[in-house]
């Protein structure tokens, strides 16, 4: 059964602002604590792109074990400054990613973030140790997504 994430900030750019910041996965390691690098070969990603991103997790933390994995994306949906949507698979398992813009307040944006995503052999037996820090993760990143657009 699939897991999911999903987590809600107000950001004080413009949904147009926030679409465009987070549309490149190439800068998702300047505010994602997992995110070590992506890369991609067009500038902007439209339905149908690919791009490839290198996570690190570390399950067992403050034990220092880390894992990397490596996931190649396809984009699915992007509509701009309203949604956008990849799935990406990675050896032993798939996610999908989900972002959603609603204008807020003045001129903010309301931005959700919805991580959907299963695994596999040894990473299903990880599974309860990943989960909670995923979720806690997820909270860190978007606080650092605020920060990075604010500041």
């Amino acid at each position: 059964m699939p897991n999911v994430i999903k987590n809600t900030i107000t950001i004080h750019k413009t949904p147009q602002q926030v679409f465009d910041y987070v549309t490149q996965p190439w800068k998702w390691h300047e505010w994602h604590p997992n995110s070590v690098s992506a890369k991609a070969i067009v500038d902007r990603l439209s339905v149908g792109d690919e791009f490839d991103e290198v996570v690190r997790l570390e399950p067992f933390s403050p034990l220092p074990i880390t894992l990397m994995r490596e996931t190649k994306y396809t984009v699915l949906k992007g509509v701009d400054a309203e949604c956008w949507e990849v799935k990406g698979v990675m050896k032993d398992g798939w996610l999908n990613l989900y972002y959603k813009f609603s204008p807020a307040g003045n001129g903010g944006t309301d931005f959700e973030r919805t991580l959907t995503y299963d695994v596999s052999g040894l990473s299903r037996l990880m599974l309860p140790l990943l989960s909670s820090r995923m979720k806690a993760n997820s909270i860190v990143a978007l606080n650092n997504l605020k920060r990075c657009l604010e500041g």
